[in-house]
């Protein structure tokens, strides 16, 4: 599905420098705040907006509702601070989005564009509903890494072509990470430190995770179930200030939704030590050749093109 341009219906602007640029935006229902600090920032304002704009509907069907400040308010009004830099990388916090944009792809794969959706998606998986301690990054980083990259196909911003072949940068990530085999998944998100030295096992093995059991759940329910579910459900019964999720909340929220039991995965691979068998779930190359060359196969990969954001 793609979604069409929607129309800015009112723009107010104050420049406060040469360089540095404050806007606010009123689009089909949303307030958006922007700091723009340099001139290459605002000159983009278009293409920032239609990501957010359209990421933002995707988002709140996905979850049922607007993301909800730290009072528990679900709230249409936000801000963003953007900035060209040599690197993309961005946060998120209720009702603020920081974003540094490149225009180099990031670990040679993922674009600027990606990364505002994954920002953005954290304003409800991190600021809605939230992880106990860091030990949940997996989740945290990697499935906001995984519907970032769904949605971008969704919106047009990447192609199905483009996420199929660029699907094996994340793979191999987490394949070759060094603390693979060594580190949990879980373990190496507990604090700053080990996150940093872990960073391709914890977003990049999440990602692994979130496909896999996404394209897993669909097959075993025929496409009537997948993470979508889990998502409406953590939104539904977890509220920042008063209940915070961990892993354990995770694996029986799909269960609850799904009916589909991951506990054994959850041990051997999120808490323990093995590697995640891709080849097991899915063959992306064999995916790629079939969706570019050979149509007849595509049906046997229909799952996985589902997980990846791919209508055909």
């Amino acid at each position: 599905m793609r979604y069409a341009l929607l129309l800015v219906m009112a723009v107010i602007t104050s420049c406060q420098s040469q360089n540095e640029i404050s806007k606010i935006i009123n689009v089909n229902g949303l307030e958006i705040h922007y700091d723009f600090l340099d001139k290459e920032s605002a000159e983009i304002e278009s293409e920032i907006t239609q990501i957010l704009v359209n990421g933002f509907e995707v988002y709140r069907n996905l979850f049922g509702g607007n993301p909800r400040d730290s009072l528990d308010v679900t709230y249409t009004q936000f801000s963003v601070e953007i900035r060209k830099s040599r690197y993309t990388k961005g946060e998120a916090d209720p009702k603020i989005i920081i974003l540094d944009w490149s225009e180099d792809k990031t670990f040679g794969f993922t674009n600027w564009k990606v990364g505002l959706l994954h920002e953005l998606f954290h304003l409800w998986n991190a600021e809605t509903f939230k992880y106990k301690d860091g030990s949940e990054h997996w989740f945290n980083e990697g499935f906001s890494e995984f519907y970032a990259w769904q949605t971008a196909v969704k919106l047009g911003v990447v192609t199905p072509e483009e996420v199929l072949s660029t699907s094996i940068y994340p793979i191999g990530y987490y394949n070759s990470s060094s603390g693979l085999g060594k580190i949990s998944m879980k373990e190496a998100g507990k604090d700053d430190k080990t996150k940093f030295e872990n960073y391709f096992l914890i977003y990049h093995g999440g990602w692994v995770s979130a496909i896999l059991l996404d394209k897993d759940i669909r097959t075993k329910t025929n496409n009537r179930k997948s993470l979508d579910d889990l998502m409406k459900w953590l939104y539904k019964n977890f509220f920042r200030t008063k209940k915070l999720y961990d892993s354990n909340d995770i694996i029986n929220g799909i269960k609850i939704t799904t009916g589909q039991d991951y506990n054994s995965f959850y041990e051997n691979y999120i808490n323990g030590l093995e590697t995640i068998p891709v080849s097991k779930y899915f063959d992306v190359g064999k995916a790629s050749i079939d969706y570019n060359f050979n149509l007849e196969g595509k049906e046997k990969h229909k799952y996985l093109y589902k997980s990846l954001g791919i209508e055909y």
